[in-house]
């Protein structure tokens, strides 16, 4: 990517799986016989002996709570920042969230935090890999099994992230991972849970293979919107027709890129019947979820370079928080985030120098108005959401990029003192 107007994002999506979806279109390909083969290899990739695809992240969390047997009277705890929708799903099985502290500068499950939520109730941990960083697994798993508590990776963020040589999802008693398009990989839509547990998998399985298969129509709708984003992140026309967007939109207090992208967020009281129908994968999306797979080493390889760097470069700056990861992690920077006092004049400043950034679409669960019963003294989870930015750092930055950035960000914080 040549300088220019830095995107915030840049979609892993390219014109090798627009090819590979227009194939699957014209020449169909059996679903199951593919989708068998993508979850295999995916299997393999992190080192787990079962993996199944499911419709969504949030739905294969919820079937794995089922499948663990939890229930009325049990308690799952979940890190206080995390995506509002996972927490979302432990109430549908009639069971009660309990959330644990983030280390402020890890920004994810504090092992400590975790240990002290724990009561006779608890069932199940979800330690969350936020913005590709891997949780502490040794001690999450170690305080787990002291306690009888079963462990779900949540993986949405950090597929191929490592923890001591070992890849995330390869830990816990089972994990999730997601596949939209702002992903690290995507398979156009669907997710997928992994797991060593053999009834687990076929728990999931037998559930998923109830439903019909995803409709043709949403996978093309992804794909087209999957072309939509790799043109629109080509700095040239990025410069001249989203990056002028972007700025208009902030300063009317929007935000066009999540309007558009985004979702809005909403409770429900019992599951919602589309999470279930129209559960069962298609061979396009197995097909570009196997090409994507074909990429992931060299695409996080990127994201880490370019991570690494401005790791590096910005570990001094004045009123500047860069993130601490734990020992022995090896992050895939899904996301580089820093925390700023005043984040949204450091956000304008940069976004004045042709830098796009975003406060993310995590949340501060412990502070959330549609649920209010999840409230508990969570500070580090409250700082990090009102402090945090999300600076660019996807596959298609450029050396000059970087160095833009990072000397971007370096003026700004000097100008704001």
């Amino acid at each position: 990517m040549a300088f220019g107007k830095i995107p915030r994002f840049s979609p892993s999506f390219s014109w090798r799986e627009a090819a590979i979806s227009a194939k699957e279109v014209v020449l169909p390909d059996s679903s199951d016989e593919k989708v068998r083969r993508f979850e295999h290899r995916f299997a393999a990739y992190i080192g787990a002996k079962h993996a199944v695809m499911v419709p969504s992240a949030r739905y294969g969390f919820y079937l794995l709570l089922k499948a663990m047997g939890v229930g009325e009277q049990d308690e799952v705890i979940v890190p206080a920042l995390t995506y509002y929708a996972i927490p979302a799903m432990v109430p549908l099985t009639k069971a009660t969230v309990k959330l644990a502290d983030i280390g402020l500068q890890t920004h994810v499950l504090d092992p400590d935090a975790f240990e002290a939520a724990i009561t006779e109730k608890t069932k199940v941990v979800v330690p969350t890999h936020l913005f590709g960083t891997p949780c502490d697994m040794e001690r999450i798993n170690a305080i787990a099994k002291k306690h009888g508590i079963k462990v779900i990776e949540d993986c949405a963020q950090s597929t191929g992230a490592r923890f001591n040589g070992r890849r995330v999802g390869s830990f816990g008693d089972a994990a999730y991972y997601t596949f939209g398009l702002t992903k690290n990989i995507t398979s156009l839509s669907g997710a997928m849970i992994t797991t060593d547990d053999k009834a687990i998998a076929d728990f999931i399985r037998e559930d998923i293979q109830q439903g019909d298969y995803a409709p043709l129509k949403k996978s093309l709708k992804e794909a087209m919107t999957g072309l939509a984003m790799m043109v629109a992140t080509h700095p040239k026309i990025y410069w001249a027709t989203v990056h002028p967007m972007v700025v208009m939109g902030n300063k009317m207090g929007k935000d066009p890129i999540h309007e558009r992208f985004g979702e809005a967020e909403c409770r429900y009281d019992t599951l919602p019947t589309h999470y279930q129908s129209n559960g069962k994968a298609r061979a396009i999306q197995a097909a570009v979820g196997l090409k994507q797979l074909d990429r992931i080493e060299d695409l996080n390889s990127s994201r880490i370079v370019n991570g690494a760097y401005l790791d590096a470069s910005l570990q001094s700056v004045s009123h500047l928080d860069v993130p601490k990861y734990p020992e022995k992690s090896e992050p895939i920077y899904m996301s580089f985030v820093v925390h700023h006092r005043d984040r949204k004049r450091l956000a304008d400043a940069l976004r004045a120098r042709g830098v796009d950034t975003t406060t993310g679409y995590m949340n501060d669960m412990a502070h959330h108005e549609l649920f209010p019963e999840f409230i508990a003294d969570c500070p580090n989870a409250q700082k990090a959401n009102a402090e945090l930015l999300h600076i660019p750092v996807h596959p298609n930055l450029s050396l000059k990029d970087r160095e833009h950035i990072a000397q971007s960000v370096v003026e700004a914080c000097a100008e704001l003192g």
